[in-house]
């Protein structure tokens, strides 16, 4: 039997291994489930439910919990490392104006970008606006729709544009006609 959170015959979404890292992490650091909820400033059995995989954090909950595990966001986040200094701020809190500046650059309608996430355009108006929070499986998927890093749109970390893939042909560069 396959974890609910498995997509059969393609690649899983990077947060899918989220639950298995907060625990890793949170043992590594010997810190009670209590004891780190209580410390990223959530009930006391918040990250239990995480780590039984009963909910999708948001993007501000995984960079409360990885600044008191002293991680990345990122990789607690979605597997990757990425350098990351502790700051005063959540580094999540530019996430509504990092959407809305790719969204834009890229000429994508709210609409658009909806459809083409597979969430809607509410989320992406809400999330521009700063009236919701998204959580990290829908970070991802606007990120895959907009084809930038889901650590740079959700904490401003890493590069912005996707690593090309492996076996991916480079743009054919053009002729020299300097002869």
């Amino acid at each position: 039997m396959l974890p609910s959170g498995v997509v059969r015959g393609r690649r899983n979404p990077l947060h899918v291994g989220f639950a298995h890292r907060l625990t890793r992490a949170r043992k590594a650091a010997g810190m009670s489930g209590s004891a780190l909820s209580l410390a990223a400033g959530m009930t006391a059995d918040a990250a239990w439910s995480l780590e039984a995989g009963g909910r999708v954090p948001r993007v501000d909950t995984v960079e409360r919990l990885a600044k008191v595990l002293q991680l990345s966001p990122c990789f607690l986040a979605f597997g990757v490392e990425q350098p990351c200094d502790p700051s005063e701020g959540l580094m999540s809190a530019g996430l509504a104006d990092r959407l809305l500046q790719v969204r834009e650059s890229k000429s994508i309608s709210r609409q658009e970008l909806g459809r083409c996430s597979e969430t809607s355009d509410s989320l992406v108006r809400m999330t521009e606006t700063r009236a919701t929070v998204p959580n990290i499986a829908k970070v991802e998927q606007l990120a895959k729709a907009l084809d930038v890093s889901p650590c740079w749109l959700a904490f401003g970390l890493g590069d912005r544009e996707l690593p090309q893939r492996r076996g991916a042909r480079p743009a054919e560069q053009p002729a020299d006609q300097s002869q």
